[in-house]
């Protein structure tokens, strides 16, 4: 299966403890799918919830069975992701995430496609979404 890039509105989202979005990334893990966690969106999480709890939940999610930290390789990197947060309008940390994800081909999951669509139309080639959305009651 093609990995998940989680996005940093995503992460923010496990830090406050979100049981059903908790239980979904359980479940993808369960089933085999992969997640990839940019961990400097991971920081960007940690940093509107800073608690043992989000703190404990946003460590866990590499340690799944199925899911992988995306680190920050070098400065030539960290240069990059700057350039990409210039052109595309996002901050460092959700540049990591674009940058992941067009890197590796694979999908962002979000709570906000139309957020990704505008940066993917700033770049060369389009970023793949998956928004998870709260079911219908």
């Amino acid at each position: 299966m093609i990995p998940y890039v989680l996005d940093d509105l995503t992460l923010s989202e496990v830090a406050r403890g979100d049981a059903d979005l908790i239980r979904l990334l359980l479940s993808y893990d369960a089933s085999g799918q992969a997640l990839i966690v940019p961990v400097l969106a991971a920081a960007a999480a940690y940093r509107q919830s800073p608690t043992a709890d989000a703190a404990d939940s946003l460590r866990g999610l590499p340690d799944l069975d199925h899911a992988m930290s995306a680190p920050v390789g070098d400065v030539s990197q960290a240069l990059r992701l700057t350039e990409l947060a210039e052109k595309t309008g996002l901050d460092v940390c959700a540049a990591h995430v674009a940058a992941v994800a067009d890197a590796s081909i694979c999908p962002i999951l979000t709570l906000d496609a139309d957020r990704w669509r505008r940066v993917s139309a700033s770049l060369p080639d389009p970023l793949h979404i998956i928004e998870v959305a709260e079911p219908d009651n």
